[in-house]
């Protein structure tokens, strides 16, 4: 299992899951267009083997003849909360990871690993299971789940193992900004204006580095084919998390709590049950996560200097 192919290298998860492997000897194909931005995966980009995928039949056959093991899928079009709701831009996925499961499966792949989301289950409020029935409010969530029946048929059928990973709330360096830890930092910083709903909602918020970890254990260990939860089991509410930050960052800085509105469908606690999980790859050990924090926090001060 060291030929590891995977999707959306350049984004948040995917770097921080290229360098953690490549760390533990991996092979990685990257895959991207001839236009990416690598800038996540400028400190090891030279051990990486890159695809590029603006040539489908191109980069079909390149794959193809490297031959791969594992394929990791973590590319996504429309995830801003601008675009979740995009029918014409969130089908796009659909056809694309059609593409690369054919591709893999020439390839001679043994384990796909394809990223999901808690969105899939829709509104909810609590710690839940993977038994939890799924019902999506945006085209994301309802797309997300149609990748899953295709990716589930279509190991099926071809005998190749699949685990679906439905993702939690993610935070670390490298994240995008508008997310909700380096958007606040940045505005506690520069002083500017922040509108906060009242923060009593709670996230199991899960560093980076311990996503990386487990996806490693994920692709190493036989696990049985199926759809795991991939959360911390530590939540946090939002108002705790900010004012952590503004503590650290600008004390002074005047937190408004209240003064925005929730959304609508709001859910006031997102946490996912791993027992599933832990019973496949063992007990894991998260980061604590007030130093998994102060790394981030550290990274984007030190990256704005």
């Amino acid at each position: 299992m060291n030929k590891i192919l995977i999707s959306g290298i350049t984004g948040f998860a995917g770097s921080h899951l290229a360098e953690n492997l490549i760390s533990k000897n991996f092979i990685i194909i990257g895959l991207k267009r001839s236009n990416s931005n690598i800038w996540r995966c400028e400190e090891f980009k030279d051990k990486i083997i890159w695809v590029d995928i603006d040539d489908e039949k191109k980069y079909q056959h390149i794959i193809k003849e490297i031959g791969i093991d594992v394929f990791i899928h973590c590319a996504w079009i429309g995830v801003e909360s601008n675009e979740r709701n995009s029918w014409e831009l969130q089908v796009e996925n659909l056809k694309f990871l059609s593409d690369l499961l054919l591709t893999s499966k020439n390839a001679h792949v043994k384990k796909i690993l394809v990223f999901g989301s808690q969105s899939e289950y829709g509104q909810f409020d609590g710690k839940i299971s993977e038994s939890l029935i799924p019902s999506p409010l945006t085209a994301y969530a309802a797309t997300k789940l149609a990748c899953l029946e295709l990716t589930k048929n279509f190991a099926n059928i071809n005998q190749i193992k699949w685990v679906w990973l439905r993702v939690f709330s993610l935070f670390g360096e490298k994240e995008g900004i508008n997310w909700l830890i380096p958007n606040t930092l940045n505005s506690i910083r520069s002083n500017l204006k922040l509108e906060l709903t009242p923060g009593e909602q709670k996230y199991a918020y899960l560093y980076i580095k311990d996503l990386a970890e487990i996806i490693q254990k994920l692709i190493e260990k036989n696990v049985d084919s199926g759809i795991y939860n991939i959360s911390s089991n530590n939540p946090l509410s939002i108002k705790s998390i900010v004012t952590q930050i503004k503590n650290i960052v600008n004390p002074l800085f005047i937190l408004r709590f209240g003064t925005a509105d929730y959304r609508k469908n709001q859910s006031m606690h997102i946490e996912g049950d791993i027992k599933k999980l832990e019973a496949q790859i063992g007990k894991i050990n998260f980061t604590d996560f007030d130093s998994a924090l102060q790394n981030t926090i550290d990274y984007y001060l030190n990256k704005n200097k």
